[in-house]
């Protein structure tokens, strides 16, 4: 028997992140008990990643705990998430599409049919054909790319005590890593490496557009501006790279900035699998999806949320921004409209927030706190953050684990403030 002959019909949401999980943790919530449709959830990873500590992960040095310590910390396991749920998890990576048997195709599991389908899959580092970049630069996407990225670090201010760091793109990845390195270099000069002068170390923020964070409150670009310069981090804006060698950084408008370490944080796009699925795609290559969530295709069982979707607000004619509050939205409403596609009632359009919150930390115990309503700034953003983590962790976990993962991380990524 195929699964296409199985009583049961498919409710398919690939990826696990922010978004994703929120489909599937609200569908597997509010699903009828007795029903003929089943959650099937889909990473090619076994675990959930907390993206927003990724830069904390990359400025913790490997002397004050270990790999384990840091990787349990920012990545939790999804069978601890959907343990107790009707969600079944594949691991297993998508690699195609058949759109007239209405079948997803995997890597390993082969074809597989759904009733629904939510894609949740993310976006990839988008290098913008700038030559050498990819080569010469670290990313920042991963848990591996975090530890990649301390360990070079480490290693090198330990074999030169003064270093040139470039971190190009100063959106929130960018600011949020480059103010954190500047405490993880000076803890390796305190505790580690015990030379002279250790912490003369360089940092260089590039932005292509004229001021740093481009679409944030005015309110944050400002006072980010200030806490990173009071950290002696240089800030070169509106002069996009053009190209970059083994040593070197090239701007549009003639200078160049040499480097020891090199860190992209400028762009991303959408999954590069997305070019086999014959699905519509944004200039950005992420899913172009209408009112409801619902990619634009005759067929009206595919959804996008998060940083794979291109939703323009109509409010602004501007898409969503990609983060998490944001795709937590998107990944809720998508729940409701299955949910409501199965009871047979009529589909409901997205109603973005008019703002959505933020909070960039901004190196140390300080951060800003951009909530719509008030903006706060300093140790009471930082707390505010760590709240934020907390709200979210209740929501995937049992509140013991949640509250357990929630003092981990925060006595760890306080080890170095």
């Amino acid at each position: 028997m195929t699964d296409r002959d199985s009583e049961k019909k498919y409710i398919i949401i690939v990826g696990a992140g922010f978004g994703g999980l929120r489909t599937a943790l609200t569908l597997a919530r509010h699903i009828p008990r007795k029903t003929e449709y089943e959650i099937i959830l889909i990473d090619r990873h076994h675990h959930h990643i907390y993206t927003p500590a990724l830069y904390e992960v990359a400025a913790i040095p490997r002397e004050y705990f270990n790999d384990k310590s840091l990787v349990s910390s920012i990545l939790i396991p999804i069978s601890e998430i959907i343990q107790g749920l009707p969600i079944r998890f594949i691991p297993d990576e998508v690699i195609g599409h058949d759109a007239a048997d209405r079948s997803l195709i995997l890597r390993d599991y082969g074809k597989l049919p759904y009733e629904y389908l939510v894609l949740a899959l993310g976006s990839e580092t988008n290098y913008f054909n700038i030559p050498g970049l990819q080569e010469a630069s670290l990313p920042l996407k991963t848990c591996d790319d975090a530890s990649l990225l301390r360990n070079k670090i480490e290693t090198a201010l330990k074999e030169k005590p003064s270093l040139k760091i470039v971190v190009g793109g100063a959106g929130a990845s960018g600011v949020e890593l480059i103010a954190e390195l500047v405490n993880f270099t000076c803890a390796l000069k305190e505790k580690i490496v015990a030379l002279p002068h250790v912490c003369d170390v360089t940092f260089f923020l590039a932005e292509a557009s004229p001021e740093i964070l481009p679409g944030f409150d005015p309110w944050v670009v400002t006072r980010a501006r200030k806490r990173l310069q009071s950290l002696g981090i240089v800030i070169k804006t509106g002069s996009p790279i053009t190209r970059a060698d083994t040593r070197t950084v090239f701007f549009a408008d003639g200078a160049n900035q040499e480097f020891d370490v090199l860190i992209w944080t400028g762009g991303v796009k959408g999954p590069s699998v997305f070019t086999k699925l014959n699905l519509p795609l944004s200039p950005k290559g992420t899913l172009v999806v209408g009112p409801d969530m619902r990619v634009s295709t005759r067929e009206a069982r595919i959804f996008a949320v998060g940083d794979n979707a291109w939703f323009e607000n109509p409010e602004t004619k501007k898409p969503l921004p990609w983060n998490a509050p944001a795709a937590e939205d998107e990944g809720r409403h998508v729940a409701y409209e299955i949910l409501g596609a199965i009871r047979g009632t009529k589909p409901r359009n997205f109603q973005p927030r008019k703002r959505y919150p933020f909070i960039l930390a901004v190196g140390g115990k300080y951060a800003l706190a951009d909530l719509v309503f008030v903006h706060i700034e300093g140790v009471a953003g930082w707390c505010i953050k760590h709240l934020v983590a907390l709200r979210y962790f209740c929501f995937i976990l049992p509140w013991p684990r949640a509250l357990r993962l929630w003092w981990k991380d925060v006595t760890l990524y306080s080890s170095n403030d």
